[in-house]
């Protein structure tokens, strides 16, 4: 793959990422994760960009995972390895969710939607990948 088609698929999943989480937590099932609000930073808190400097570098893992690992435009295999992403999120939510002295009635909902976004980004993947002609130079 080259340079700029990864450059292109990590930002559109990245936005991928944040459309479909700002959908389902803060939109669809926003009532249900006002549980554990007072543990949410303000946005006007200096460590904002933190959180979305970690979230760009979780997505970049993840194409580079896919790239490594997939390497296909099948969307079969790509929703597989989106599924497995999303089963490693929704395992990390259920060991910090029974972690800490937090509500955990999102904690269901959070294993769900990981598992969707996942199967969505795959897909997405699927479809951004390219696959290298022989003998062709990348840039």
């Amino acid at each position: 793959m080259s340079i700029g088609r990864f450059i292109l698929s990590v930002g559109v999943v990245f936005i991928v990422y944040i459309v479909l989480y700002l959908i389902t937590m803060g939109v669809i099932f926003a009532d249900i994760y006002t549980a554990n609000v007072d543990m949410i930073r303000s946005p006007a808190d200096g460590l904002a960009p933190y959180q979305m400097l970690g979230h760009l570098l979780q997505t970049t893992v993840v194409v580079l995972l896919f790239n490594i690992f997939v390497a296909s435009s099948d969307i079969r295999a790509g929703a597989r390895f989106g599924l497995l992403i999303g089963a490693y999120l929704a395992a990390t939510h259920l060991s910090v969710y029974t972690g800490l002295d937090v509500d955990i009635s999102p904690l269901p909902y959070s294993i769900v939607i990981h598992l969707f976004v996942g199967a969505v980004v795959g897909l997405v993947l699927a479809k951004l990948y390219e696959p290298r002609e022989l003998g062709a130079v990348e840039v």
